[in-house]
């Protein structure tokens, strides 16, 4: 294993200016382009590929959510819960705020003893549009139970439960739900944490910064269902397993980790996070790809033609899954009359690291 760090110390180590993802043309010229770094490492930590500085530091946001769903189902409370599969994949999921979505969370918030007055994810809009749609019309204003993360924060408060711990303060950093969650993913990764205490999330919970380049590697141990000195890990395997069986869960129909799973069903597990983040385990290949857009999301239309160019540059993708992932219409920009006006093409070219 010291040999393996010192080639990722070595190939990552030295900061490199971001590199461009994406163009936005307008008739043959470019108008926009969008900048971040990308990193292809394996469950070793060899670094396989990268753009950019696959070493920048990055906040995981939601595609840490398999992760945090790693001590409820090592501790047994998952499975002596009687909970489904499709509940795991709710929980390590951001998912959409549908009405089929919603009664999950209750069923989980039920069987902690939770009421969902406890949850501390905030409220936002369904992510799902006719969901939100079908509320404005009824006047119904979203709860905490329709906010993406409801399922993680549901979750925490059943391994609260079940650790005999608080379920108030559940979010709190130096809260034993919370301690346990960082503590394993460093067992699970062999690495620390950039900072001594973590930020603050976009639903409260706690956020840890970290390497791009751990990031891809935490999705290579989730594609291998493995820790980082290879010894099997089944909790993280089952948490993978049920992301693949119920990707609608992971996010919702319509949005990209949902449709990447569909098209490559069985090959990959896929999870984004916010401000242009995303990362996929590649089971066949057995490594991690990590996306970062340095526009995070102020530029939502860059994060799916970056993940698809960042698989087409790695040879993971047929013509028809290219298509299936981002029909040609979709690259297409047009004037607010219809009028074909440019595109977006891809500009990543990603560099090969030698072994």
């Amino acid at each position: 294993m010291a040999e393996t760090k010192t080639l990722v110390d070595r190939d990552v180590a030295a900061p490199t200016r971001p590199a461009p993802l994406l163009e936005l043309m307008r008739g043959a010229r470019v108008e926009s382009v969008h900048y971040g770094h990308v990193a292809v490492v394996d469950s070793h930590g060899t670094l396989l590929a990268r753009a950019g500085d696959a070493a920048a530091r990055v906040f995981p946001r939601s595609a840490f959510k398999p992760f945090q769903a790693l001590p409820l189902v090592e501790s047994g409370a998952f499975a002596r819960s009687g909970l489904g599969m499709n509940a795991l994949a709710l929980i390590a999921g951001s998912h959409g705020g549908t009405d089929a979505q919603v009664a999950v969370v209750r069923e989980i918030l039920d069987t902690a003893g939770a009421d969902p007055a406890m949850l501390r994810c905030g409220v936002h809009e369904p992510y799902d549009k006719a969901t939100a749609i079908a509320l404005r019309e009824r006047g119904e204003a979203p709860s905490p139970l329709r906010h993406n993360c409801s399922g993680k924060h549901a979750g925490m408060l059943l391994l609260a439960r079940a650790m005999g711990a608080p379920l108030e303060g559940y979010i709190d950093p130096s809260h034993p739900v919370q301690r346990a969650i960082f503590t394993r993913f460093e067992e699970l990764t062999g690495e620390p944490f950039e900072d001594p205490v973590p930020a603050v999330d976009g639903c409260s919970a706690p956020a840890p910064r970290m390497k791009l380049s751990l990031l891809a590697r935490a999705f290579a141990l989730l594609a291998r269902g493995a820790d980082a000195e290879g010894r099997p890990v089944p909790a993280l395997a089952e948490i993978r397993d049920a992301m693949m069986e119920y990707p609608e869960n992971v996010a919702g129909e319509g949005r990209l980790d949902t449709l990447l799973m569909r098209t490559l069903k069985g090959a990959v597990v896929s999870k984004a996070g916010a401000e242009g983040i995303h990362a996929t385990a590649y089971l066949t290949h057995g490594f991690g790809i990590a996306v970062k857009i340095l526009d995070g999301d102020a530029a939502r239309r860059a994060i799916k033609p970056a993940v698809v160019a960042a698989l087409d540059e790695l040879a993971l993708l047929s013509p028809v899954d290219r298509e299936t992932l981002l029909p040609s219409e979709e690259r297409v920009i047009r004037s607010y009359a219809g009028i074909p006006a440019g595109e977006v093409v891809p500009a990543l070219k990603l560099e090969r690291m030698g072994r």
